[in-house]
Formats: C-alpha cells, sequence, structure tokens
C-alpha cells in the first residue's frame, strides 16, 4: 500500500526552480541570479511581479498554526509560509544551511550549530542560539519525539556567543538532517500557536474565520513576492469549489470546480504533506490489535469516495467493524475529517456493530489519543521530511511516542519512504490517505512547489497583473 500522489508535471518543477531560486536571489546576488536564468531562460524576459492578494478557502480549523505540533493540517499546508528549518535538504537528500552561517562542526568536542546574525521575527524578535536550543526542546516535546530521539537530550546556549547552540557529542551530518524537519523549524522562545510568529516569508494572524498571511519584510530568506493570501476557513469541501466556480477565490481546493470547471482555470498537484489516519484504542478491543488499523482503513475505498485524499495502492484485503456498536472521534473544528468520519462509518458499519462519527474538541481528541481511552479515531499525520526514515518516524510517533523513538534509534530495513503494510502492522493506525496538495488555480497565479517533498512554497508564488 503506498499513498504517494503523482509528482508535480514538469512545468510546475520549472516553476517551481524559478520561483524557488527568485526569491532567495534577494540575498545572494549575482550568483543566485546567474542559476536563475540556467533554471529557466525564460525568466530573462522579465522581472518577477511582486504584490496583489491569493484568496482560498478549504474545510480545516484555522485558529491555530504550530509548525512543531505533529497532527495540525493548517501547519502541514502552511506552516513554511510563516517559519524556515535551519537546514534544508536539497533534491538528493543532501543537507545544506538556510538560517545557519555554515553546516554543523565540532568544537572543544561538541557539535555546534551558529546562525546567521540579524535575523529577526515577522514581529521583531532578534532570533539567536538560544530560541535554537529552546526550538529544538519544544519540537521534542511535541511532534518531534521520535525524529530527534538519536540527538542529545539537552541543548545549551551559549552566554559567550549568542549566536550559537550546542548540541553535544552528535555527528554533525545527521544533525543538520534532522534540523531540515519543518517540525524542528527555528522559533521564538515563548512562541504562541494562537498568535504565530517566525522568520518565514510570511506574517501570520489566526482567527475562528480565516489564516491571514502578510509579507514579512523581516524574513530572512526573503519576503514573498506575494502581499497577502488569505484561506477562509470553510464548512465543508464543497465550498472552496463553489467560492472558486463563482470567481470569489483564486485557488480551488483539491479541483476546478463544484457543478462545471471554471474556465482557462489550470489543475495543480503538488503530492502530499501528511496522512490521514484511522486509529484504534483500548476500547476497540480486538481491534486495537497491531495492523487491524490498516485493515479497517482497507475496507474504506477512499480513492473513490472524494474524500480529497491522495490515492493508495497496493492495498491488502479490508476488514468491517464487527465489535459493539462504537464512536468514531475527529476533530469538531475540521470540515474536511467530517466527510471523511461520514464516509468511513458508513462501509465499516453493519448491522449492530454501528459505527457513530462524533465531533469532540481538538484538546477532547488529543487528551483520548494519549490516553489510548477511545473504539476509533481520525487524525492528521504530518510527513517530517527529513531524510528517508521520516515517513516510518512519524507514523510510529503519532501511534506511541515511546515506539517513535524506539524506531528512530533502531530503523528496520525497507522503503521507509513508502508507509505500507511493513510498517502498518506493527501499528495501532491505518492510512486512509495521503493529504493532498491539488486543486485548480486562476491563470493570473503561478504556484511554486515546495523545494523538496509535498506542498506550496507560498513565498516563491506570484501574481501576474
Amino acid at each position: 500500500m503506498s499513498d504517494e500522489a503523482p509528482s508535480p508535471p514538469a512545468q510546475g518543477r520549472r516553476e517551481q526552480g524559478c520561483r524557488e531560486l527568485g526569491r532567495r536571489a534577494l540575498l545572494s546576488g549575482a550568483a543566485a541570479l546567474s542559476a536563475l536564468l540556467a533554471t529557466d531562460p525564460a525568466a530573462a524576459l522579465g522581472r518577477v511581479p511582486t504584490g496583489g492578494t491569493l484568496r482560498m478557502r478549504m474545510a480545516w480549523s484555522t485558529r491555530r498554526l504550530d509548525p512543531h505540533d505533529l497532527f495540525d493540517p493548517l501547519a502541514a499546508l502552511f506552516g513554511t509560509a510563516i517559519a524556515d528549518p535551519v537546514y534544508q535538504l536539497d533534491y538528493q537528500g543532501k543537507p545544506y544551511p538556510t538560517l545557519a552561517d555554515g553546516m554543523p562542526r565540532v568544537q572543544d568536542g561538541q557539535t555546534v550549530v551558529h546562525l546567521r546574525p540579524g535575523m529577526r521575527t515577522a514581529k521583531g524578535k532578534a532570533l539567536g542560539g538560544r530560541d535554537l536550543a529552546w526550538s529544538v526542546s519544544r519540537a521534542r516535546q511535541q511532534g518531534a519525539a521520535g525524529l530527534l530521539a538519536p540527538l542529545p537530550r539537552y541543548v545549551r546556549s551559549s552566554k559567550d556567543d549568542p549566536l550559537i547552540a550546542r548540541f553535544g557529542k552528535t555527528d554533525p551530518l545527521k544533525l543538520a538532517v534532522l534540523l531540515a524537519s519543518p517540525l524542528v523549524s527555528l522559533l521564538p522562545v515563548g512562541f504562541s500557536a494562537t498568535s504565530p510568529d517566525g522568520s518565514g516569508p510570511f506574517r501570520a494572524r489566526c482567527s475562528a474565520s480565516s489564516l491571514e498571511l502578510t509579507r514579512n519584510r523581516n524574513a530572512a530568506r526573503g519576503p514573498s513576492f506575494l502581499e497577502r493570501v488569505i484561506v477562509r476557513s470553510a464548512p465543508d469541501l464543497a465550498a472552496s469549489l463553489r467560492a472558486f466556480e463563482s470567481g470569489q477565490d483564486d485557488v480551488g481546493w483539491l479541483g476546478l470546480g463544484l457543478h462545471r470547471n471554471r474556465a482557462r482555470a489550470r489543475k495543480f498537484n503538488y503530492g502530499r504533506v501528511g496522512w490521514v489516519v484511522l486509529a484504534t484504542g483500548r476500547q476497540a478491543g480486538r481491534y486495537a490489535a497491531p495492523g487491524v488499523a490498516q485493515q479497517l482503513a482497507n475496507a474504506v475505498p477512499a480513492e473513490r469516495l472524494h474524500l480529497g485524499l491522495s490515492p493508495r495502492r497496493g492495498l491488502g484485503a479490508g476488514t468491517p467493524w464487527r465489535g459493539d456498536p462504537a464512536t468514531l472521534l475527529y476533530d469538531s473544528s475540521s470540515g474536511h475529517l467530517k466527510t471523511i468520519a461520514e464516509a468511513v462509518a458508513v462501509k465499516l458499519s453493519e448491522p449492530g456493530h454501528e459505527v457513530t462519527p462524533t465531533p469532540v474538541s481538538r484538546a477532547r481528541l488529543r487528551r483520548a489519543r494519549v490516553t489510548n481511552d477511545f473504539a476509533l479515531a481520525l487524525d492528521v499525520v504530518r510527513h517530517p521530511a527529513a531524510g528517508p526514515t521520516g515517513a516510518l518516524i512519524a507514523l510510529s510517533t503519532a501511534d506511541r511516542k515511546s515506539l517513535g523513538k524506539d524506531v528512530a534509534l533502531h530503523p528496520p530495513r525497507g522503503n521507509y519512504g513508502r508507509p505500507g503494510h511493513q510498517l502498518t502492522t506493527t501499528l495501532r493506525l491505518g492510512v486512509l490517505g495521503g493529504l493532498a496538495v491539488r486543486g485548480g488555480v486562476i491563470k493570473q497565479v503561478l504556484l511554486a512547489a515546495a523545494r523538496r517533498g509535498g506542498g506550496l512554497d507560498l513565498g516563491a508564488s506570484y501574481r501576474s497583473p
């Protein structure tokens, strides 16, 4: 089983390469300009336009955005718009510095990361080694518990040099790969998910109705081309398609329209940024055994139900729910999960063995998952994009933090990039499908793909006048 979505089309990849370099050219001068022209000679014909607003809506809550949260779908989609990791991986999987002043190096027996001087967040807070040490500690407590297991437990800042963070005795290359994950993005000390702040191309404002991104003039790697991006929270999947079809929005999430395709719009497909999973808890009885959750997920033909999930391949046999009547918990603030929960309940239920979709608060869902006190639950797990074992570690951590740590320290053999039966037979969660980044966009907007992995690079996207 694989939930891999198709790679971006050739045109999308060319746009992505051009736009990614274009934003960085603000910082790297003639060398970046030469690379830009070599990537796409057509770029020499004119400048990339700046300004303009991009509007879209999607059926996710916009109340909070936390780049360190493994279960935050908004961060999976827009986390890189507000915060950067200190390293990134190139197309060969090799790390290179972004916010760091060079690769990690050994000093006095310890591996040290030097940050670039003069960096500030969107709200004007100076960024230094103390913020990096705090970010790594916070990420370890949040979604990167498994991913960061190979690192020493404590990361120290330095009184002598405010731009340094010390990581103890750690392999420098392995450290750079781990620090390239968006789950370990550099955040200022005291970061708040409801009032997020970071060094990315945009400044964010979260509310119950929308996520508003505005150009960050302090962006460490250069501000966005767009002046503003407005992401409205929609009650269901159809709302985005209706708004796009009628001309209210510039992006139609997951399609080109509800009843008919919008004229002169084009499709985009930039892979997936995580997974929607079905988890089983102790109230599920014998269905709580490892591997059974994936069998339940296989009984739901997500590819044919228009649930906005990227397709799976090579599925094993599915198993309907034949336990006692059970509730299927999901985040009440997510219209997308509501649609999926209703479809899953119908496909799993049998007379006398009904599954009832049950909306609960995000906090209650988290408590149920931590205590394992539930029967069935829907959740989102982000892809950490940190080396070949990242997907394996993320899904294992989503099941149990202790398991994620064990997998990170002792990874089994196999194809880690395609989470399938080899992995899910050991877990109490099954993959229903990938969290897809696809849909339709008007011809005036060029969306850039993320430099590595799935998703969008909104900072490198632009709108023609």
